[in-house]
């Protein structure tokens, strides 16, 4: 009985054809020898890119602040780089290593209530199972498998793990990655050791907490990409193990688990790879998607796959699988349950627009927070997590400060209680979405200041490929505001004229500030990894507002030139001119086109009802009209 794969020596052959993977393997297996220890596989939950030696291998030590060290450490991935690397080279020094090591740990260890917090915290324990499969498999397929002594030890090692995991659920467990990623591990063990009732009990577990944590629209409930892209390979793996098993699992877990692959595709940058959306770091996740479409048969999900069939996709599938013939489908959606938008504008640029519930405690306060993606670059972009420490770093990146959204008086819109507790919480109201045709049009709310008698609502209207607009309506008393554009370390950002230029690689945008041009150019930190740190430019556009004020900024993608002027909103059948705080025009032309946007927050009766901004006049809130076409009503 084979788990993954029957001939696992031939798809590493295939794998450590990328030096680079073969390299990673190879230096975390040979360091764990001298045990010294690293955490920077593809899905390290919290990497660790410098080794720590132990000598001898204290199982519950923290090196310094942060437990996760701890919890990386528990997961055992050292082992499953040991048997890869047992593969690569044939070196028995490596399989012998993973012999000592698991032995190390299991004579040296105990389950109690102190362990409970460290090795032995329960999340850690279902996730090693399927290391220890893995690895296993590995060994066997170069006949360099543990002796029978050290296999019985394994089993008695499951079997301790599998009265611990059938204990350890409650409801905490049932709406979090907690109980997924733990009964992912009790059904890998249960079925390994033949122990069917605890295998029953695993999958009718799982089934419920896919049920629980699956929103309609397919994201995660805990507003993070990086634990939905986690969850999501706990059950996909669960389902390819039970298929090549012959195990029926029931068919809510395997709609839920489709819906769930879905809403990560559709929402992952052109290039694969996930947001910083919530406590995430940058992943390529193409290879989920990738084992989902073989998983359904699903071309729509094929249609996202490609460059997925990487190292991990192959340590699941023989190297003739195929994907099903891809289907592509719209690229733009609107995820309203978890309050999302994420638009495609051409080929190589991204628009994600974030305004829901805060979930759970890897949710961030990113009401009204935009990224912008755009030729192999997050330009504008969340600045990640990097901790989870209770410290200066955690509450930064955590905060709207770390986000690109709309501050007040610089005061956060919420009480954050330590790295995973909030009180007044803002509540969003997306309240339009249009995600089709060449004017889209985005826009929501949020409550973080009602308490001192101020709302912000956000709209973003992107045109073509081209521009993106931002108008920001802020309302209900004085205030200062600070609207903050964070942008990719790599960026350089300069003064042409009236614009603000950022230039990273082969990127390119321009900025213009429509009326008040205050702001501040400063630096903030960035974490596209835990544990990593740089420094990253920050725009502030700095603006008073009296009672009310729209503020409307312009980003323009490319370099290639166009001007932006403001004009008034008047009623055609009388010119009245609507008063700025509540309406404004533009007008944007380029060599190709010229573009006239009227955009009005709030009704206003005085002087009839038909609209004029530039060119553009219809009735409505947001109208846009191009050269001499029919004007477009947004919204009304």
């Amino acid at each position: 009985m084979y788990f993954y794969l029957e001939d696992a020596a031939k798809n590493i052959g295939h794998c450590q054809t990328n030096t680079v993977w073969r390299a990673h393997v190879l230096d975390i297996a040979e360091k764990s020898i001298h045990n010294s220890f690293l955490f920077t596989d593809k899905y390290e939950m919290e990497r660790v890119a410098d080794p720590v030696t132990m000598d001898p291998i204290d199982w519950n030590f923290v090196p310094g602040d942060d437990e996760e060290w701890c919890f990386a450490l528990s997961r055992h991935t050292f082992l499953l780089n040991n048997a890869k690397a047992a593969v690569i080279t044939r070196d028995k020094r490596y399989s012998e290593n993973w012999v000592r090591l698991f032995e190390d740990f299991y004579h040296n260890t105990t389950l109690c209530n102190e362990t409970e917090k460290r090795s032995w915290r329960s999340l850690e324990c279902g996730i090693r199972i399927e290391n220890y499969i893995r690895s296993l498999e590995l060994l066997e397929s170069v006949s360099m498998a543990p002796s029978k002594d050290v296999y019985d030890d394994i089993k008695a090692f499951f079997r301790t793990h599998i009265d611990y995991l059938l204990s350890a659920h409650t409801a905490f467990h049932r709406l979090s990655n907690w109980g997924v990623l733990q009964d992912h591990g009790l059904f890998l063990a249960s079925l390994y050791i033949g122990d069917e009732d605890s295998m029953k009990i695993a999958a009718d577990r799982l089934d419920e907490e896919i049920a629980l944590q699956t929103l309609p629209d397919g994201m995660h409930w805990e507003q993070s990409s990086m634990y939905h892209g986690e969850v999501l390979h706990a059950v996909l793996d669960t389902i390819l193990v039970a298929q090549r098993q012959g195990i029926k699992l029931p068919e809510r877990l395997i709609a839920n688990t489709h819906c769930l692959a879905l809403g990560l595709a559709r929402s992952l940058r052109c290039d694969g790879k996930c947001y910083l959306y919530g406590d995430s770091d940058e992943i390529d996740m193409r290879d989920l998607v990738a084992e989902a479409a073989v998983l359904f048969s699903d071309p729509v999900l094929s249609g996202y796959a490609e460059g997925g069939l990487d190292e991990e996709f192959y340590l699941s599938f023989e190297l003739d699988t195929k994907l099903p013939e891809p289907e592509k489908e719209q690229t733009s959606f609107f995820f309203r349950e978890s309050g999302n938008a994420f638009l495609r504008l051409g080929t190589d640029t991204a628009l994600h627009f974030r305004s829901g519930f805060m979930g759970s405690g890897h949710g961030h306060l990113d009401n009204l927070h935009f990224d912008l993606y755009h030729k192999g670059v997050a330009i504008l972009t969340d600045t990640g997590r990097y901790t989870y420490v209770d410290k200066s770093e955690r509450y930064a990146l955590k905060g709207a400060y770390g986000h690109n959204t709309i501050v007040l008086n610089s005061e956060e819109p919420a009480l954050m209680k330590g790295s995973w507790d909030m009180e007044r919480i803002p509540e969003s109201a997306f309240s339009d979405a249009v995600i089709d045709g060449e004017f889209r049009f985005l826009r929501s709310s949020h409550t973080g200041y009602a308490d001192k008698g101020l709302l912000i609502t956000r709209s973003i209207i992107t045109i073509g490929e081209r521009y993106i607009i931002l108008a920001d309506d802020i309302r209900g008393g004085s205030c200062d505001a600070d609207i903050l554009f964070h942008f990719d370390e790599n960026s350089v950002l300069s003064k042409d004229s009236n614009l603000l230029k950022v230039a990273n690689k082969e990127c390119r945008i321009s900025i213009a500030l429509q009326g008040n041009r205050d702001y501040e150019l400063a630096s903030y930190p960035l974490a596209k990894r835990y544990n990593e740190l740089s420094q990253a430019p920050l725009l502030i556009r700095k603006e008073h507002v009296e009672n009310r004020k729209l503020i409307i900024t312009l980003i323009s993608i490319g370099d290639e030139a166009f001007s932006f002027t403001s004009v008034p909103v008047r009623k055609s059948l009388t010119g009245t001119i609507i008063p700025e705080e509540i309406a404004l025009g533009i007008v944007i032309e380029d060599k190709d086109a010229r573009y006239s946007i009227g955009i009005v927050s709030n009704e206003y009766m005085n002087g009839g009802f038909l609209l004029t901004a530039g060119d553009a006049e219809a009735y409505g809130k947001v109208l846009i009209k191009k050269n001499n076409e029919n004007t477009a009503v947004l919204k009304y």
